[in-house]
């Protein structure tokens, strides 16, 4: 095992959005603890549940550093009640960052639909609020990333859609950074030169395989081995270019299609490993 490999394994983490609403994120964390994760995601869910320093105190407790907080963004709501209620989200979630010393704050752009503007107009909306919440972050003292979501989802999630999009909107920013998704950018050849298109800009990678359970369906995320996508290619190559971030297993609830929790949990952590050995 090369070093790289070796201090990558201590980089592996397991986001909370796995979890169904019947699980704490005290067991959550226990589970990925148990499976090999070094690391947490954590969700706008486990801060309802939780207070920041709560959520520190049990990450601490588990030896779980926190990787990322997802997600803020949403810039793009028309309605001024809408916009009012995702700007307080916002700073609440740049203040629970910052108590819990989480490495990144996520940040999803928002999807045109609803916004009165076309795509554009809404990329530009998007630099404009993404330069005043980086602003915010700053004093508050912790670090934004930016996800590039894939296009299907532009209307309805983020319009800013390939990383190379993603590292324009950032490059002035001096508190923001990119954080990589393969479910959402494993169509971007660019994801193949991160280390070289984005350097230390790229903070972190979340990681899973995906498949389509019909043509005419939305992808779903899996396992890093069940798919199309050469994860363990990819991510041997994102060490060996120099990448030193946090490496997030990241699959959703409504993913699971029946399996235990734990049993994902461990199956995805045992490849991952692989992976890095």
């Amino acid at each position: 095992m090369s070093r790289k490999y070796a201090a990558a394994r201590e980089r592996l983490a397991a986001n909370y959005y796995l979890a169904p609403p019947d699980v704490s994120v005290g067991q959550f964390m226990q589970w990925a603890r148990g499976a090999g994760a070094k690391g947490i995601g954590l969700t706008v869910a486990a801060l309802a549940a939780h207070d920041a320093g709560e959520l520190k105190s049990m990450a601490d407790d588990n030896g779980l550093f926190i990787s990322t907080l997802n997600s803020a963004g949403y810039f793009l709501y028309s309605q001024s009640d809408e916009r009012y209620v995702q700007d307080k989200l916002n700073c609440q979630l740049i203040e629970a960052a910052a108590e819990m010393g989480a490495g990144r704050l996520v940040v999803i752009a928002g999807g045109i639909t609803g916004s009165g503007l076309n795509l554009e107009q809404g990329r530009a909306k998007v630099a404009r609020s993404l330069a005043v919440l980086d602003e915010a972050a700053g004093r508050a003292g912790i670090r934004l990333a930016l996800e590039p979501i894939h296009p299907v989802d532009l209307t309805i999630k983020g319009c800013v859609n390939s990383v190379a999009q993603a590292l324009r909107v950032i490059e002035e920013l001096p508190h923001t950074d990119v954080v990589v998704d393969l479910f959402h950018s494993y169509w971007d050849d660019d994801i193949w030169r991160l280390h070289e298109i984005g350097g230390d800009r790229i903070a972190a990678v979340q990681v899973c395989n995906w498949s389509e359970p019909h043509p005419d369906a939305k992808p779903v995320r899996d396992l890093p081995s069940a798919g199309p996508m050469d994860v363990a290619g990819w991510l041997r190559a994102l060490i060996d270019g120099g990448f030193t971030g946090p490496i997030e297993f990241e699959m959703f609830d409504r993913h699971r299609r029946g399996r235990a929790v734990p049993d994902i949990l461990n199956q995805a952590f045992k490849e991952l490993n692989a992976i890095l050995s």
